[in-house]
């Protein structure tokens, strides 16, 4: 590996992970077939770092929710799959989850990822619904991310490959994926210690989290297998 880049592996936790694509960068994508001068900010210093190292993920499924008094529903695929993609969270706040769930890690020790709303996106499900951001270090700590929202209105709607959240590494090193087949294993090592189930509902900080994962080498151990994955 070059000393300027920095090597991220990454999965689709799941039975559909042969339709998950890797992430692609945002300003490349954003204005992919567009005239710079339409766009003047596209050399902003400020715009440039805002999106250095932030890269899209996209859906693998067309799919839509209704939000009811009395429950989500969807017109979409059968009850099987709405079983099996579908968390219904909360209907009054109108919180549900798909279960979309990519996974990266960092074969460094210490780089921070932020999850956030794809803002520059047009898209049925940006226009829809208001994802969950937030951050994790994913050089200390691994698990799958969740397409967690809340419908702007009462219906979401998805289409396959819109683009419905951002990662965006905090680093200035170039970005080099290397895409691993998620197993059964690897599906133990990194999420069969549940830390989160049935602990005090009381606020833990990120770092209890890490320390807890550190205790017994989950990175070390994720990342052994990951590279007897590798595609």
């Amino acid at each position: 590996m070059k000393h300027n880049e920095t090597t991220i592996y990454w999965a689709f936790d799941g039975k559909y992970q042969i339709r998950a694509e890797e992430p692609v960068p945002i300003i490349q994508n954003y204005f992919k077939n567009k005239e710079a001068k339409d766009y003047e900010y596209m050399r902003c210093p400020s715009f440039q770092e805002q999106f250095y190292n932030t890269y899209g993920i996209k859906s693998i499924f067309d799919y839509n929710v209704k939000f009811q008094k009395n429950g989500i529903t969807s017109d979409k695929h059968d009850q099987n799959f709405y079983n099996e993609f579908v968390n219904p969270r909360n209907v009054t706040s109108k919180l549900a989850s798909f279960n979309m769930s990519y996974v990266f890690v960092a074969d460094n020790d210490d780089l921070e990822m932020e999850y956030l709303q794809p803002t520059m996106e047009n898209n049925s499900f940006n226009n829809s619904a208001i994802l969950i951001p937030g951050k994790i270090n994913i050089g200390k700590y691994i698990r799958p991310l969740d397409c967690a929202f809340h419908a702007r209105d009462t219906r979401v709607e998805i289409e396959e490959n819109d683009i419905y959240a951002y990662v965006k590494f905090n680093t200035k090193k170039k970005i080099k994926f290397k895409r691993f087949f998620y197993t059964e294993e690897l599906q133990d090592v990194m999420t069969g210690q549940r830390i989160a189930e049935y602990r005090k509902k009381t606020f833990k900080p990120l770092d209890w989290f890490y320390k807890k994962q550190q205790a017994i080498k989950v990175k070390e151990r994720t990342v052994k297998l990951i590279k007897k994955n590798l595609v």
